[in-house]
């Protein structure tokens, strides 16, 4: 009975020991692999700069997405903020206190031949400048932080037109893969209904060699247009600093307009007051000019303004204390050399904000009268040439099916209508390169067209 009993008891507790341990396991499992544990996991695995580069490799890019990504992440941009935080570091120079370090001169002068008539005497000055080199310099550290803010300002504008250009040159190539890829289409089309025709003995063997010089011309316009749409999205990873393997992705374009209510007038005179490339230079020509006066107000040493105790060793000790000053006489003037480069360099910069201000006015002028031609001909081309070449040869298909006319005047008709298509994705881009370089001209414009 007590066997029995015993077995019973190891068979309970083996049960329950098994029974914990699966249940140990199950929970166990459950911590280690919640639900949903998987993606969570591979999403804290991944870095934050993999999840930035998966975002930009997803997203569709727009004029302003691409303006924005440019001015935080161009070379260019960051290279001059660095440049801009070093030129702020100049402030320092105009900080610095009137009063140097204090001075301690010491002298013992022998008895020659009474020993004890030996002199000793200290001395405790304090330089001050009295030349205004703490001026100098806090005049100099302004314009230099003048030039770096403009250069910047510049900077920033350029990269802006740059991250736009790059936008429009993907547009548009994609545009012109489209056209490219319609008209290997129809010629692919027309090529095999030419050979069936010629095969019902309806068509001649020339047909079929001109649908065939056709198609292959049409096959290389689209590879050649792939290849241009290659370029325009390395080019637009360059301009923004994206990755290598970044999808590029944008939307249509439409026509672009002249800016509402703008006149070549007023875009010279918004040229002169938002571009800073003659502001930077105005800004470097006084920084230099300033230099000059600091290198003068440095060729003098600080006034030095002491007090002196003097005391005599023989027994019959003679103690005295006064003031002194000691100043430099400016005979000979120092820094003539660093002056004369001072000078020059700010001679070369009048002349630059001189070159620069007649650049920018006529920037400003030809940018507008391009943007007024450039619209003009996209006109021209969208609103008479092209549904011309449209109706020709919409009247040729039905001319052909009727038997009036032969496949060579199809031929014809076809080239004309999407060379004319072609054309105008050129002329929709050179528009707006114009608009864009009239932006860049004016330093930017407030709307987005």
């Amino acid at each position: 009975m007590i066997a029995l009993t015993t077995v019973r008891a190891r068979q309970h507790l083996r049960a329950a020991s098994l029974c914990l341990s699966c249940l140990v396991g199950s929970v166990s499992t459950a911590i280690a692999e919640p639900a949903g544990s998987a993606p969570a996991a591979e999403a804290r695995s991944v870095s934050p700069s993999s999840e930035s580069a998966h975002v930009e490799s997803h997203r569709e890019w727009t004029l302003e997405l691409a303006e924005k990504t440019a001015l935080e992440r161009a070379p260019r941009v960051q290279r001059a903020v660095a440049s801009r935080e070093t030129a702020y570091a100049y402030r320092t120079y105009g900080q610095l206190p009137r009063a140097g370090n204090p001075q301690v001169n010491l002298r013992a002068m022998i008895g020659r031949p009474d020993a004890p008539a030996a002199t000793y005497s200290v001395m405790l000055g304090i330089p001050f400048d009295v030349m205004g080199k703490r001026r100098a310099w806090r005049n100099e550290a302004s314009f230099i932080t003048e030039e770096a803010d403009a250069r910047l300002l510049a900077v920033q504008n350029e990269v802006r037109a740059e991250a736009r250009v790059a936008y429009v040159e993907v547009a548009l190539a994609i545009a012109a893969r489209t056209v490219a890829e319609q008209s290997a289409d129809t010629a692919r089309e027309l090529l095999e209904r030419v050979q069936a025709r010629l095969d019902a003995n309806a068509a001649t063997a020339l047909d079929v060699a001109l649908s065939e010089s056709q198609y292959a011309e049409a096959a290389a316009d689209l590879a050649r247009a792939q290849r241009t749409l290659v370029e325009a999205q390395n080019a637009f990873r360059q301009a923004l600093d994206l990755s290598h393997d970044t999808d590029i992705r944008v939307s249509a374009l439409s026509g672009p307009t002249l800016p509402a209510g703008l006149t070549i007038e007023n875009a010279v005179v918004r040229a002169r007051d938002k571009r800073m490339e003659a502001a930077a230079w105005a800004s470097a020509s006084r920084r230099w000019r300033s230099a000059d006066r600091r290198l003068r107000a440095e060729a003098m040493a600080p006034v030095t303004a002491a007090l002196e105790g003097e005391a005599q060793g023989n027994n019959n000790t003679q103690k005295s204390v006064g003031a002194g000053v000691n100043f430099e006489l400016p005979f000979v003037m120092t820094n003539q050399a660093e002056r004369a480069v001072a000078r020059g360099e700010a001679s070369a910069a009048a002349v630059e904000h001189e070159l620069a201000s007649h650049g920018i006015d006529r920037d400003a002028s030809s940018s507008y009268r391009r943007l007024e031609a450039a619209l003009a001909e996209l006109a021209a081309i969208e609103e008479r040439a092209l549904p011309a070449a449209e109706r020709t040869l919409q009247m040729v298909h039905t001319m052909l099916d009727a038997g009036v006319v032969d496949y060579f005047r199809l031929l014809a008709a076809r080239s004309s209508a999407f060379q004319l298509r072609s054309r105008r994705v050129e002329a929709l881009r050179e528009a707006w390169l114009c608009r864009i370089a009239l932006e860049r001209a004016m330093g930017g414009w407030k709307e987005t067209p």
